[in-house]
């Protein structure tokens, strides 16, 4: 089977959160470095999605943005040009139930034959971009689906061969955008 990367996305801009959502801690550790070692039991390699390095530190192998996009498909196609023949599984740094169980199921019921494999979303009826298996078969195709002017990693998803499972526990697809949803977490 393809080398599977990790890759965890953190390139946005945190703006409904008003900080950089990668440094929270709800683990006694930021995201980042909570989602880091959880990749790293299961991937060859793992890498931080970011805008810029700045700040960043090494051993988190931060992968900057190489596309004018403002979505989380400028991180999945920069890790793509960074090594285009691994598969990666990109998480996003804003899910704070993800945990082993998450991504060993997705890696048990991976499918390389397709595009992609995938949980359906939190309404069970589209696929979760945000945590995902991309096969390097994706590769030119996200490529040619940009350069018709497509953003959206789920639209994509959408309209390709893809493999969709459940995922184990619906909280790990919860995301953190705010400081209330924070709030109404530890409520």
């Amino acid at each position: 089977m393809t080398r599977l990367n990790g890759l965890i996305l953190a390139g946005g801009k945190s703006s409904r959160m008003g900080r950089d959502k990668s440094l929270i801690v709800f683990h006694d550790q930021p995201q980042r470095d909570h989602l880091f070692n959880i990749l790293k039991r299961f991937c060859n390699e793992v890498y931080l999605s970011c805008k810029n390095v700045e700040g960043i530190p090494e051993h988190l192998n931060a992968i900057p943005d190489k596309f004018d996009l403002n979505t989380p498909l400028n991180g999945i196609l920069s890790a793509f040009e960074h090594e285009p023949s691994a598969a990666w599984l990109a998480v996003a740094v804003d899910m704070p139930f993800v945990d082993a169980l998450t991504i060993k199921t997705l890696i048990e019921n991976r499918d390389p034959k397709k595009v992609a494999t995938c949980y359906y979303d939190s309404d069970g009826d589209k696929p979760e971009p945000l945590l995902t298996i991309w096969e390097p078969r994706a590769y030119l195709l996200l490529r040619d689906f940009h350069s018709r002017g497509g953003f959206g990693a789920r639209h994509f998803l959408m309209e390709n061969d893809i493999h969709l499972i459940t995922v184990p526990d619906p909280r790990a697809l919860m995301n953190v955008n705010s400081e209330d949803d924070i709030r109404r977490l530890n409520d």
